[in-house]
């Protein structure tokens, strides 16, 4: 049985894959799809259309789960309402993907209790307004955020401006125009430190040399194997060989 807490990503990711908006109708029916809700789930509720699952998705909107921290924003057209992505949104999902929360403090020798102790405080802050990241998850964040940040633009400037995936090449402004604009995924070649991005110019060319732009796919490619991460060079191999 699913929990509401539990629809949160999925229903981002679902937003994320469609800008122009989704009413609820396309997210219960895509989140069924994904999710595959059995059991008391799926029992419809006595007087209603709605099974349970149905209704957990739409008290996303009726609990203000996703506005009330702006991951989502949810407004009226016509008579239907539409959910849209917001930017926090989108990085609350990159903070659960790969080059994440969970991802870097794995590389960092975080132990499993003290991940599930950090990851559970992040998510109650979210999801009910309760517990406050420490210093060392929001340190994390911050930082990642900001090598992302310098990443992009160097990697701009030593390419005339465009950004692409250092792979296949795949440039999402040219594909998508403005709503492509600045989107890539940053791959950490390995873990990342604090001093790599704080204090002198020389420690920030030292953290450039760590990352590298990719697109969503390859960068998945690259973590396909479980407990075997691919470098860039041999992720170019297999695609040449493809």
């Amino acid at each position: 049985m699913y929990t509401e807490s539990e629809l949160i990503i999925p229903a981002l990711q679902f937003m994320k894959q469609n800008p122009q908006g989704v009413t609820t109708s396309q997210l219960i029916i895509h989140l069924t799809d994904v999710l595959k809700p059995s059991g008391h789930d799926i029992e419809i509720i006595a007087g209603r259309n709605d099974t349970y699952f149905s209704q957990k998705v739409r008290n996303l909107k009726s609990h203000d789960t996703l506005t009330s921290k702006d991951l989502a924003r949810y407004h009226k057209e016509g008579k239907t309402g539409i959910w849209k992505i917001t930017p926090k949104g989108i990085q609350y999902l990159a903070d659960t993907e790969p080059d994440g929360i969970v991802y870097s403090l794995e590389k960092q020798g975080f132990k499993p209790k003290e991940i599930e102790r950090e990851v559970k405080q992040y998510f109650s802050e979210i999801i009910i307004e309760e517990g406050q990241l420490d210093n060392r998850t929001t340190t994390q964040r911050n930082r990642s955020n900001k090598l992302r940040e310098i990443a992009i633009t160097e990697f701009k400037k030593a390419n005339n401006g465009q950004l692409f995936c250092v792979v296949c090449g795949f440039n999402f402004f040219e594909t998508y125009g403005e709503l492509g604009k600045d989107f890539i995924e940053i791959h950490h070649n390995e873990p990342m430190h604090l001093m790599d991005i704080e204090g002198e110019k020389t420690t920030v060319e030292e953290a450039l040399k760590k990352v590298a732009t990719v697109c969503p796919n390859c960068h998945r490619m690259i973590h396909r194997q479980k407990g075997k991460m691919l470098s860039i060079e041999e992720i170019k191999v297999l695609l040449k060989k493809a």
